[in-house]
C-alpha cells in the first residue's frame, strides 16, 4: 500500500489581526517521493535525520476553508458512509482509543460537528522558509538529485510569489496510507 500526501498552500495579508488563512487553489498532490516525505516530516516513510519535527494541524480557526473541509469529517445523524461526513457514533469510535489523537470539534452551540480524518496522519505545516530549507536538503542530496522535482518546487514558487506581494504563507499537509 502506497503513501500519498495532501497539501494546501495557504496564505494571509501580513499583520492582519484576522487569524484565517485562505487556501490557494485546493489540494495538491505533488507525488509519491518518500525521502522528500521523510524532509517534510520527520518519520514519514523515511528515517532520514534531516527531516523536521511533525507540528500537528495548526488551529481550527485559522486553516483555509478546504483545508479544514478536507482535514475532518462533518458529523451528522444521517450519513451515508461515504464522502466527508460520518456518524457521531462513528466519530466517537475513531476518538476513542486516541491511538492517532482524533479529536471531535464541537460548534459553538457546544454540538459535536468534525471529526479529524481517520485515514489522515502526520498532520503539520511548514513556513515558506522551512519549506525552502526542505527543498535545498533534497537537491543537495547526490541519490535525490537524480530525480528532480518540479511539483515541490512549483509550490515553493507560489508560496514565495504570494509573499512577495505582501501574504504571510503557509504548507499545511499531511499523509495517508
Amino acid at each position: 500500500m502506497g503513501c500519498d500526501i495532501h497539501m494546501y498552500v495557504e496564505y494571509k495579508r501580513k499583520n492582519d489581526s484576522d487569524k484565517q488563512f485562505r487556501n490557494f487553489a485546493g489540494r495538491i498532490n505533488p507525488g509519491r517521493n518518500y525521502f522528500m516525505f521523510g524532509l517534510l516530516s520527520k518519520g514519514v516513510r523515511s528515517d532520514n535525520e534531516d527531516g523536521i519535527e511533525p507540528k500537528g494541524l495548526p488551529e481550527m480557526d485559522s486553516l483555509g476553508y478546504k483545508t479544514m473541509q478536507d482535514a475532518r469529517l462533518y458529523i451528522t445523524d444521517n450519513a451515508s458512509g461515504e464522502g466527508d461526513e460520518c456518524t457521531l457514533e462513528q466519530a466517537l469510535q475513531w476518538t476513542e482509543n486516541g491511538r492517532y489523537g482524533r479529536k471531535i470539534y464541537n460548534n459553538a452551540d457546544g454540538k459535536p460537528t468534525w471529526v479529524d480524518h481517520p485515514d489522515w496522519h502526520s498532520h503539520t505545516w511548514l513556513t515558506s522558509a522551512e519549506y525552502s530549507t526542505a527543498i535545498f536538503k533534497y537537491n543537495s542530496n547526490p541519490q535525490a538529485v537524480k530525480y528532480k522535482e518540479q511539483e515541490y518546487e512549483a509550490i515553493l514558487a507560489v508560496l514565495n510569489s504570494l509573499e512577495n506581494n505582501g501574504y504571510e504563507t503557509r504548507l499545511v499537509f499531511w499523509f495517508d496510507n
